[in-house]
């Protein structure tokens, strides 16, 4: 490997911190006070039990770690919610441009980085090479803290390490880890202690002319890393706090393409309490000791961006599709959407038969699977009685809208709210304007002459899907994930569009729905992709 920097500045003596910045000037002091109260985070305790492991999603065992001349212990600076993120040197700015990217964008990566990150950084090289690199860094962080607000100085001053010794020299796990298949280029330590890899640092505004991967890493990637990471600890507290029936299916078996089971649902009387209904499904690489991407398409995780769908047979033979997904490029996804409509279909309880499919036949994909189906009640004074399918989608083309038929659908008199879900995204592309997958295609729903327009205007944009981040998107893949496309994201769940109807599909009367398909207002073009739309019109009593 190639020395980074020929710099000589070896050590950090930052010290970790449990307490948060003030919001003052540079000119008030700073007022201590606990960063996890101050940010609203939940607070974990330090697991002083275990078991610890050294794989990804194994509970992170303590360690000390060399600061200068000091040592920075895991447990005693553990604030209970904070994210640890170490970042190698491993990764090169390009194939063109072999120089580490640690080599700049620290800046990027404090302004973009939640607060409550301790960021460690850990060089894999050896000797000199190892020395000048542990130096530049230090050198880097000096000059960016030198440049920020008191406040914003005195916080980044506690929580930016450059560990003092190279990952070879380090005793203990964070070393084996480093050196292992999940930690070359950086891993996590999670808010629930658990360790997590780390994605890719491709930069979607930095082309180059590389005929291999056309963009350059970018430090300041990760902090997307550290962000996704956060929302999935808070998703994680929120689950652990609902009280709910949770019906396990899949619970950690590695399996591939598809696959289908019998499962008991609570009784008829039990499913008419609950009003929300929940799927959460886990996909995991299949070899935890690996990192997730692979040196091919053929590696750890599944290289491709599929559809994903968890089916519920009916009595007559046929499928209902009750969510939604889209995999993800080389890494682990964890996702939770809301199917509460789907509470009419499953209403009867008893055993259903269901099947979970997520790869075609000739790339099968082998994934490690959780997924559950979660019964709540939210107290909501209402919960869906009947779910009436009404479109599905079709070839992307001229002929799209014909032989659509209004349909008529007798709402209750006790109803008390409808609403028109849908399930829609595009797939496949013409030359001439990329639809379906990459353009705004318009899918017009119209209730008793009201009308309702769905659409995708962030489809085709460089960065349309780095805003769904938000959203539940899964950050850093090793593809092209950040183009924003017709409905969907790799690596997210498929979320359904959802209008209320209620003032146009009234009470004891009968509301007529028509649907059609639009491609800049009109018509589409032949020689284009597909649209997959299931929608329904649900009644809640």
């Amino acid at each position: 490997m190639r020395p980074l920097l020929a710099l000589l500045v070896l050590t950090s003596c930052n010290a970790g911190s449990k307490d948060a910045p003030s919001k003052d000037s540079d000119d008030s002091d700073v007022v201590p006070q606990s960063v996890c109260a101050a940010q609203g985070l939940s607070e974990h305790p330090w697991d002083t039990v275990g078991p610890y492991g050294e794989h990804r999603h194994d509970v992170a065992a303590d360690a000390i770690l060399p600061l200068g001349d000091a040592g920075w212990t895991l447990s005693e600076n553990w604030t209970g919610c904070d994210t640890l993120m170490f970042v190698t040197d491993t990764l090169p700015v390009s194939d063109l441009n072999p120089v580490s990217v640690w080599g700049s964008d620290l800046d990027a990566l404090l302004e973009d980085s939640p607060k409550n990150v301790q960021w460690f950084f850990v060089s894999r090289q050896e000797g000199p090479d190892a020395k000048a690199a542990i130096g530049g860094m230090q050198t880097q962080l000096d000059a960016v803290l030198a440049g920020m607000k008191k406040a914003d100085r005195a916080w980044w001053t506690d929580r930016v390490h450059v560990v003092t010794k190279p990952a070879g020299k380090l005793d203990g796990w964070v070393g084996s880890v480093i050196a292992s298949g999940i930690g070359t280029g950086g891993f996590a330590i999670d808010r629930h202690q658990q360790l997590r890899g780390l994605g890719s640092f491709s930069d979607v505004t930095r082309s180059n002319a590389s005929d291999k991967w056309p963009w350059d890493n970018n430090l300041a990637m990760a902090a997307r890393d550290a962000r996704y990471l956060d929302k999935q600890s808070e998703q994680q507290d929120v689950l652990d706090a609902q009280v709910a029936t949770v019906v396990p299916m899949w619970t950690g078996e590695v399996i591939q393409e598809f696959a289908e089971m019998d499962v008991t649902l609570p009784d008829a009387t039990t499913m008419a309490g609950f009003d929300t209904f929940q799927i959460e499904v886990d996909m995991r690489c299949p070899d935890p000791t690996k990192a997730e991407v692979g040196n091919s398409e053929v590696g750890n995780c599944g290289a491709w961006d599929y559809l994903a769908h968890l089916w519920l047979q009916e009595d007559d033979g046929s499928w209902t599709e009750l969510s939604r997904f889209i995999t993800s490029y080389h890494r682990e996804t964890h996702w939770v959407t809301d199917a509460t409509p789907m509470l009419a279909v499953l209403k009867a309880g008893g055993t259903r038969h269901f099947k979970w499919e997520w790869a075609p036949s000739w790339n099968v994909q082998p994934t490690e699977t959780r997924l559950n189906l979660r019964f709540s009640n939210a107290a909501k004074g209402m919960h869906p009685t009947t779910t009436t399918h009404l479109f599905s989608g079709g070839s992307w083309n001229s002929h799209y809208n014909e032989a659509r038929e209004p349909m008529v659908v007798p709402i209750p008199a006790g109803a008390k709210k409808v609403e028109l879900w849908s399930v829609i995204s595009g797939h496949g592309s013409s030359p001439a304007d990329q639809c379906a997958e990459f353009c705004n295609h318009q899918h017009e729903f119209t209730v008793n002459g009201a009308t309702h327009l769905a659409e995708f205007p962030e489809a085709k944009l460089n960065e349309g899907c780095v805003s769904e981040l938000k959203n539940g998107a899964t950050p850093n893949q090793w593809g092209t994930w950040w183009f924003g496309r017709g409905g969907w994201c790799p690596g997210q769940q498929v979320n359904p569009i959802v209008f209320d109807v209620t003032t146009e599909a009234t009470a004891g009367q009968d509301a007529t729905i028509l649907y059609r398909g639009l491609f800049k207002g009109v018509t589409p073009n032949d020689n284009g992709g597909d649209i997959v739309l299931n929608s329904w019109l649900v009644v809640y009593e």
